[in-house]
């Protein structure tokens, strides 16, 4: 079996999912729902104008904010525009790190030969469908 992108720069999100949740930024959302929003959430390639960048696919956050509303644990009042900032900041510290690791072209051509880079239309038209449930986004727990 072919070794899949995510595979490959596995440490690399471990250690920045690590550093990021020690310094999440100030005002964007709590420890806890944080790691609930990262677990439903997956992250992709995506090339934009000529360039590759790790992007998160928000699925259903604004279904998983409902979900959370109604129950009684806490953090269900997050702002989806916050979490997915916070998302987006997150993928650029583990771009970050993957490059600083010198793995990013070995990353992109693993994803290229998987068909795994989206187009920058197609993301956003991805990034716009927001009608998934909690559980639906919940399959995707632990990819990232």
């Amino acid at each position: 079996m072919a070794l899949e992108w995510r595979e490959f720069v596995k440490q690399e999100f471990i250690r920045t999912d690590n550093d990021f949740t020690k310094k999440l930024p100030i005002n964007s959302i709590n420890l806890s729902t944080y790691g609930l929003i990262s677990e439903a959430t997956t992250f992709v390639p995506v090339r934009l104008q000529d360039e590759v960048h790790i992007r998160p696919l928000p699925g259903g956050l604004s279904e998983l904010r409902k979900d959370l509303q109604k129950s009684p644990r806490p953090g269900g009042g997050f702002s989806v525009d916050n979490a997915l900032q916070t998302l987006t900041q997150f993928a650029d510290e583990w771009e970050k790190s993957i490059k600083e690791n010198k793995k990013w072209e070995r990353m992109v051509e693993l994803a290229e030969n998987e068909g795994k880079i989206l187009a920058g239309k197609e993301y956003e038209e991805r990034t716009k469908e927001e009608g998934s449930s909690f559980l639906s986004s919940l399959r995707n727990i632990f990819k990232f």
